[in-house]
């Protein structure tokens, strides 16, 4: 074996002992969502990490969000490739079709909307402890039920 083969097989030897250790550190968080009142529109799920506490829940810093088109009932959303952590989860059902939560002019949200754990918050959203999971190398389940 000459001199570049045995470079390029050191090269290949060293990268296989370090991929699956970094591809062993991503993990999924399962997104059940329920209690969608109707067909009409499309839901967003958004996915916050730890870091963003102190404004949650600000769009601009969740890391994954994904739409799915409404159904009335319960729907799933899976988020791939998320290294192991704590993460807020936010929903809400845009059955307009604006792609914005609607609200009164008190700021009372007129679309279904929601946090995982089912949390509540007073006066506006809950804290980003209340509404988060725990995601482990195994992957993680946050639920939520609309609130209409």
């Amino acid at each position: 074996m000459d001199r570049r083969s045995r470079f390029c097989l050191a090269v290949g030897l060293a990268l296989a002992a370090v991929m699956p250790a970094w591809a062993a550190t991503l993990t999924t968080l399962t997104v059940e969502l329920g209690a969608v009142r109707s067909d009409e529109g499309r839901i967003y799920v958004a996915v916050f990490p730890e870091s963003a506490s102190k404004t949650f829940p600000d769009a601009g810093d969740a890391i994954a969000g994904a739409w799915r088109i409404a159904s009335a009932g319960s729907r799933r959303f899976v988020f791939a490739e998320l290294p192991p952590g704590r993460y807020a989860v936010t929903a809400y059902h845009d059955e307009n079709g604006n792609g914005e939560l609607d609200a009164n002019m008190l700021g009372i949200p007129t679309e279904g909307y929601g946090f995982a754990n089912d949390a509540f918050g007073r006066m506006g959203p809950p804290s980003f402890g209340a509404a988060a999971v725990e995601v482990g190398e195994d992957g993680g389940t946050a639920d939520i039920s609309l609130s209409y």
